[in-house]
């Protein structure tokens, strides 16, 4: 394969999704949109590699394989389980899931989602594809913004996600996603005491220096067009990829002035 697709520096994509559906916004992506984004993985000799590995190649511990790729979706809806799930195994990947473990088998009803709401998986479907291979991570209790709670309060939310996921699977859980990418230091702090790897909303590729507890993502989203995406694996189009993170900072910079949290 003549594509350029290693990458000697340890760097690897940790692809951001939320829901594979055609609802309207930035957190759902077409089914076909979608598949046409494992199909360019798969034929750029990708696979995908668990988010509980990466803490152990940032530690030089576990060296991740030439063309790995971490696949994430937040919020835990049953589209994952309808829609991802199938075309995800005929690809044989994997992927890792976020759950806000107090809105299992509910609509989704945090700030920001979507009319009308999706539905989020029940806990009896998580624990069977669990079995399947695939991971799950904590995303909160009740899908709030951690950096407004109180002490005692961000503590409930993230212990009581990790240990609710656990006790049905039967097994410890190193990962989480805060709600909405919003971290500061008094909750990355919090985090690091209950997980491994954490991952963020920050638009860039994974790599050595990067923090294991605010890791950044690729947001799947920038990604619709199977074309450019194919040509970003082979490493023809990490312009395009910067271009969308310099204009992420200017309307980050443009809410800031606004007073508008971003």
């Amino acid at each position: 394969m003549s594509w350029r697709t290693e990458r000697s520096d340890g760097s690897i994509d940790i692809l951001m999704y939320h829901s594979i559906s055609s609802a309207p916004g930035p957190t759902s992506i077409p089914l076909d949109v979608f598949r046409g984004q494992m199909e360019a993985l798969r034929a750029c000799g990708y696979q995908s590699v668990p988010l509980s590995g990466f803490r152990r190649h940032l530690r030089g511990e576990d060296r991740l394989p030439p063309r790995s790729v971490i696949i994430t979706f937040d919020d835990g809806f049953q589209d994952f389980a309808d829609q991802a799930f199938p075309v995800l195994k005929e690809h044989g990947f994997s992927a890792t899931v976020f759950l806000p473990t107090g809105r299992l088998g509910g609509l989704e009803g945090w700030v920001g989602a979507d009319v009308p709401p999706r539905r989020l998986m029940s806990w009896s479907t998580v624990e069977e594809l669990s079995r399947e291979g695939i991971d799950f991570g904590g995303h909160s209790v009740t899908h709030t913004d951690l950096t407004t709670l109180a002490a005692d309060a961000l503590t409930d939310e993230v212990r009581r996600s990790q240990d609710a996921i656990a006790e049905h699977l039967g097994r410890s859980v190193t990962t989480f996603a805060p709600p909405y990418g919003r971290s500061n230091a008094r909750v990355r702090a919090e985090l690091a005491k209950w997980s491994d790897v954490s991952v963020g909303t920050e638009l860039g590729r994974a790599t050595l220096r990067s923090d294991p507890i605010d890791a950044p993502r690729i947001e799947m989203h920038y990604f619709r067009h199977a074309g450019m995406f194919s040509a970003y694996l082979r490493r023809r189009a990490d312009w395009y990829l910067n271009a969308r993170k310099a204009a992420r900072l200017v309307r980050q910079w443009a809410s800031r002035q606004r007073g508008e949290p971003w």
